[in-house]
């Protein structure tokens, strides 16, 4: 989903979609899935070349992911569609200002964890333990690390405890995430729930694992075969419910949570064994994907 709290943020995204070309290219997208350049060339009778500059305009405004694949032709390009809806906000609610506490979380930090394969942690100097061993998330190194992927389970954390006597009118995470596909896959869908306190706030649907380019925060040791970065979620549960990327997820309200000054607040991201999708998550922190930060949480006041 691509949300725009502000039309004027949309430019890369209106020229994106002022042309045929590339409506018509979003349009086979969405009827086939995963298709390669040399197939919108042949499609649109127009050069490589031109396909090219088509497809880079899309994938600069968010609405394409583009990926390798090896095959017995050599290396091809192949596109699918990064985003199921756009939204633009022509009427934004004024946001008048307030305090806000905010912390930010280690992802090495967690204080529960259940992980399945394919699995892994990492610091920014390199592998703690070994890939796909679970027993690697219990060692004491892992509070430094800067990435962690699972097939399938979760982790928790506890949350810093910011609530006064004053109600919050928000309560916010924002984290960088990707799914985790074993070996490598751009479109690789994953369920990817959220919950506070054992209450399910709604799910986040990951479309990959991105490998199309290196992460900017990546350091240089990083394998280029594992996933690269991710997109930046937002969780936002205010006093009518939960928005997850800007759409609501759930009715789950700061109300209905009833946190006190004095609870525990536990922050849990999982995918679920059952989960239609499973396709894990890899969750990037300081030092790699795009953010060069851990979880993000903040108590907004009014």
């Amino acid at each position: 989903m691509i949300y725009l709290k502000d039309f004027r943020q949309g430019k890369l995204l209106y020229e994106a979609l002022d042309s045929d070309v590339r409506l018509g290219i979003l349009e086979e997208l969405l009827t086939h899935g995963e298709l390669n350049l040399a197939y919108f060339a042949k499609r649109f009778n127009v050069s490589n070349g031109a396909i090219t500059a088509h497809i880079k305009k899309l994938h600069a405004a968010g609405l394409i992911e583009i990926s390798t694949s090896s095959g017995v032709r050599g290396t091809q390009k192949i596109c699918c569609l990064a985003t199921d809806k756009v939204i633009v906000d022509f009427q934004p609610q004024p946001q008048a200002e307030g305090r806000v506490e905010s912390a930010e979380l280690d992802i090495g930090h967690y204080i529960g964890y259940e992980v399945h394969k394919t699995c892994g942690i990492a610091t920014a100097e390199h592998i703690i333990g070994g890939f796909d061993d679970p027993a690697a998330f219990s060692f004491p190194e892992r509070v430094k690390a800067g990435i962690l992927w699972l097939g399938w389970g979760y982790v928790e954390y506890l949350v810093p405890n910011y609530l006064t006597a004053e109600t919050p009118k928000e309560l916010r995470f924002s984290l960088e995430i990707a799914s985790e596909a074993p070996g490598y896959a751009a479109y690789f869908p994953s369920d990817i729930h959220f919950s506070l306190n054992g209450v399910d706030l709604g799910v986040y649907v990951s479309k990959g694992e991105y490998n199309d380019r290196t992460g900017t925060c990546n350091p240089p040791w990083w394998y280029g075969n594992l996933g690269q970065y991710g997109k930046k979620v937002t969780i936002a549960i205010g006093q009518e419910g939960t928005y997850i990327c800007g759409i609501r997820a759930s009715d789950v309200s700061l109300k209905s949570l009833a946190l006190k000054p004095e609870s525990q607040i536990k922050f849990r991201i999982y995918v679920p064994e059952n989960a239609e999708n499973r396709g894990g998550f890899t969750l990037f922190g300081k030092g790699f994907g795009d953010y060069d930060e851990g979880i993000v949480t903040e108590f907004i006041y009014a």
